[in-house]
């Protein structure tokens, strides 16, 4: 196994990507990044985190929105670029990491240490888990995962050049549905293990 490796793993609601994410920080002993890293840049900046979590994985707003909600592009853009920032010092400074989302396989498209992972699951096993998660009804969950895919999808290509779902952005692509959390862990574990 390489000595130096980050995860990344993007995901569709309710894939599970973030217990697999769990689970693989677990087993490789290393840290989980995922919205945490807006709490932490709130600390740093002496910011309110709840105000913050409004912005994160979600594209930018519309100018007619910004100016209605009395929020300025550049908070946005701001908070943007500083998830980013920390997302390229992570990988800079850590030998493992496991990082959830937020763009980081094009923040990081040119580092040789980065393994990017996209989780899928049939729609209705995504459907179960957000009905399980959630507390929801089946119309609710399911309205969820498609206005949660929605703005993870428009996220990724507003800071993007490539589009969210094209497997050529990925080095593996997983259905949890047949595999589940751990078969996905085993699996990506065990790709990591043939690198060089």
């Amino acid at each position: 196994m390489k000595e130096k490796v980050i995860i990344h793993i993007s995901r569709e609601h309710g894939s599970l990507g973030h217990v697999v994410g769990e689970k693989l920080a677990e087993r490789l002993g290393c840290k989980l990044y995922d919205k945490k890293l807006i709490e932490e840049i709130a600390e740093e900046h002496g910011l309110d985190k709840e105000f913050l979590k409004e912005y994160e994985e979600k594209p930018k707003r519309s100018l007619l929105y910004r100016l209605a909600q009395g929020v300025s592009a550049d908070l946005e853009e701001e908070l943007t670029k500083q998830v980013f920032e920390k997302i390229q010092n992570i990988a800079e400074t850590e030998d493992r990491a496991i990082i959830v989302g937020r763009c980081a396989g094009t923040v990081l498209r040119e580092n040789p240490n980065v393994v990017n992972v996209f989780l899928t699951a049939r729609m209705s096993n995504r459907i179960r888990n957000i009905m399980e998660y959630y507390g929801i009804d089946y119309e609710s969950a399911q309205k969820r995962i498609q206005d949660v895919d929605k703005d993870r999808q428009r996220f990724h290509d507003t800071y993007s050049d490539t589009k969210w779902k094209n497997v050529d952005n990925y080095d593996l692509v997983l259905s949890t549905t047949a595999l589940g959390v751990d078969g996905a862990v085993d699996l990506i574990l065990n790709y990591i293990a043939h690198l060089d």
